[in-house]
């Protein structure tokens, strides 16, 4: 891609997609220094039997999965995973930096609903992303603190959100005069510049001087002026695009397109500009109710390889060691094929958390029987209860990410709590639960 397609193709489409009325953009934070947070949205629903949480054939019961009538169920470390895909390569490498949370309930087979379980950790409307959340309450002025490339993108008001897809509206704002093809090149001298933003501003005074102004209108002309006043900050994201280059093109698969390395791309060099704290990443078409393996395996294996891309990108930014990566989806698929050799709707899914030498690493926590049916465990040692044992669903994890990234005891999540009546061990690294129960696991037809 050369630079002129590049321009065209990536950057802001939306500065501030969603502006909250509440929201007034004031001066810029001060460096951000914390950890990055990255939620990779698998949309229409992961078979998780054919990732991370494997489930072989039984004799003399419908066939789970076809690559177990060939294949066995694989280890790294103390992760399984199953023979499929590009799977073995993805977790031999980082196996070490991920949590694996099987047995998740999301209570529903409805896309909608699973969408806003997993993402929000409430099954109804309302709440917002843990990734705007974490955006709100870290750097609430920043320019584009929270970057969501699609999917589930509730704010709740806390802040807005940015999608970035046409490069020359960041040009634009960050360089009004010069061309978009030639730097050199300008379209008005700076000096006649300088006189248009004097007029604009004595005009946005003039407006908010004027007694009449309702109050959504008051704030819709204070947001646009404040963010004209700090759309310098953006300087810095407009340097980083031009030291990259090129970006990754779409790719396509038998039924897939997908632009999630260029969304990775453009979402750490916003994160390296410092001028965003927490990214939304999106792959659709895992909705796959017939010709499942195939399209299953060549989206997982596209997935895992871009994850691999992800944190390989991330190190030459200089980033890998400040970022948490949480990749999860609507629900799961069925554990049986149906006439079109495809899999429907399953209610139970998995989570992927990674960061590169965490503690809590190469740990797997919950579980499910051999018809990917919820075991209870006990929250704390996180052992199988069959009787008095608890079943993890969205918002536990939701509730143990806010406490990890550090934002559960903000005032902003006041509106928003979840009232579990118990806390799981995920992060804990010298508890786990034991994945050997299911005979699926040794015998193979």
């Amino acid at each position: 891609m050369n630079r002129r397609d590049f321009m065209k193709m990536t950057g802001v489409g939306s500065i501030a997609a969603s502006l909250p009325l509440s929201f007034k953009l004031h001066a810029v934070d001060e460096e951000f220094t914390g950890k990055f947070l990255v939620n990779l949205q698998v949309e229409g629903a992961w078979d998780v039997s054919s990732i991370c949480d494997p489930k072989m054939n039984v004799p003399g019961e419908a066939i789970v999965n076809s690559w177990a009538q060939q294949g066995e169920t694989q280890t790294a470390g103390k992760i399984h995973y199953a023979q499929f895909a590009n799977n073995a390569a993805f977790f031999e490498k980082y196996y070490q930096d991920m949590l694996i949370i099987n047995g998740i309930d999301s209570q529903t087979n409805s896309h909608s609903a699973g969408v806003t379980h997993n993402w929000s950790g409430r099954i109804s409307a309302g709440y917002p992303t843990l990734t705007a959340l974490y955006a709100a309450v870290n750097a609430p002025n920043l320019p584009i603190n929270y970057i969501n490339n699609g999917g589930y993108s509730e704010t709740a008001g806390l802040t807005r959100y940015t999608r970035l897809s046409d490069s020359y509206a960041i040009k634009n704002i960050v360089r009004p005069t010069e061309s978009n093809w030639n730097p050199d090149e300008k379209w008005i001298p700076d000096v006649d510049n300088d006189l248009v933003k004097q007029l604009r501003n004595k005009q946005m005074l003039e407006k908010l001087s004027n007694g009449t102004l309702t109050i959504r209108e008051r704030l819709a002309i204070n947001n646009y002026k404040s963010s004209l006043d700090n759309a310098s900050i953006l300087t810095r994201f407009a340097d980083e695009l031009n030291q990259v280059g090129s970006l990754y093109e779409d790719e396509r698969g038998t039924e897939f397109w997908s632009s999630l390395k260029r969304q990775m791309q453009l979402a750490l060099i916003s994160m390296k500009a410092g001028v965003s704290v927490a990214a939304d990443l999106q792959i659709g078409g895992f909705d796959t109710h017939s010709n499942h393996d195939v399209l299953q395996s060549e989206l997982m294996a596209h997935t895992t390889d871009s994850i691999d891309f992800f944190w390989e990108f991330a190190g030459q930014m200089g980033l890998a060691e400040r970022i948490v990566l949480v990749v999860t989806s609507d629900f799961s698929r069925t554990p049986y094929y149906n006439d079109s050799n495809g899999k429907d709707h399953w209610p139970v899914g998995s989570a992927i958390i990674m960061e590169l030498d965490a503690p809590w690493g190469n740990r797997v926590v919950g579980l499910t029987d051999e018809g990917q049916n919820v075991v209870p465990i006990n929250p704390l040692t996180l052992q199988p209860q069959q009787n008095g044992g608890s079943i993890i669903y969205p918002k536990h994890v939701m509730q143990a990410l806010r406490e990890y990234m550090g934002i559960s005891n903000s005032p902003l999540l006041n509106p928003f709590p979840f009232n579990n009546s118990e806390n799981f061990a995920f992060f804990n690294p010298s508890v786990s639960t034991p994945q050997n129960a299911d005979p699926r696991n040794s015998i193979r037809i």
